[in-house]
């Protein structure tokens, strides 16, 4: 048999409609596959090292990774723009469930040339913006009890990897968790890597607590448990 003109005219204009509804199955299947993207808030501490350790363990999948500073971390979360937060300075939010998952011990970390420096000779870089709201007396990100020991601060900065870049050019020293020198030192050359210096800190005041947050009366997800684990694992 063979098409008349009118019938091969109608065969062309019909072609891709006829592609459409055949591929009308595909697509569903993949609609219900194609999942929807992971929403994880946090700062700089939890959003550049501690990303790599929970990948080892954790698959992602598609993933939205939002920096906000304590605050707006919270806000995000009650205002349903992310889903999970991770914090060591948690600011009380109407809407908002915290969880203390992990502590975390954190240190003064520089190059060796400052081992036989007391603490109160060392040249400090410290967040430039403080938080406010937090329920405890440390007004700065990096959890650091100014209110308790005063510090010689010669840099101030917005991202923890700058002051880990002055760190390794041997500028000055910071108040750092240890489980991110420990993963910045297996990434660099030995004449840059970090060590514990001396600290007025007593051990049980270098422990920083570490929450999850969610939106109040939240499930706690598949993804929520194996982040917590994660954290755990840092410890």
């Amino acid at each position: 048999m063979r098409l008349t003109p009118a019938g091969q005219r109608f065969k062309n204009e019909t072609a891709g409609l006829l592609d459409q509804w055949l591929k009308i199955p595909e697509n569903l299947l993949r609609s219900d596959a194609e999942k929807s993207p992971y929403r994880l808030g946090s700062f700089e501490v939890f959003t550049t090292y501690f990303l790599g350790h929970l990948m080892k363990s954790v698959d992602l999948g598609p993933l939205e990774l939002h920096e906000y500073r304590p605050g707006r971390l919270e806000q995000a979360i009650a205002d349903g723009v992310v889903d999970i937060g991770i914090t060591y300075a948690p600011i009380p939010k109407a809407g908002v469930d915290f969880a203390e998952v992990t502590k975390i011990k954190m240190g003064i970390f520089g190059l060796k040339k400052f081992r036989s420096q007391s603490w109160s000779e060392l040249p400090f870089v410290v967040p430039l913006l403080p938080t406010q709201g937090t329920p405890s007396k440390v007004q700065g990100l990096d959890g650091w009890p100014d209110h308790e020991y005063n510090r010689q601060i010669l840099y101030r900065v917005t991202m923890m990897e700058s002051a880990l870049e002055l760190c390794r050019q041997g500028a000055c020293v910071a108040y750092l968790p240890e489980f991110v020198v420990s993963l910045h030192n297996k990434a660099i050359l030995p004449e840059f890597r970090l060590i514990e210096l001396e600290s007025p800190l007593p051990q049980k005041e270098r422990k920083q607590s570490v929450f999850l947050i969610q939106r109040k009366n939240n499930v706690e997800s598949t993804l929520y448990r194996q982040i917590a684990k994660s954290l755990r694992n840092l410890s």
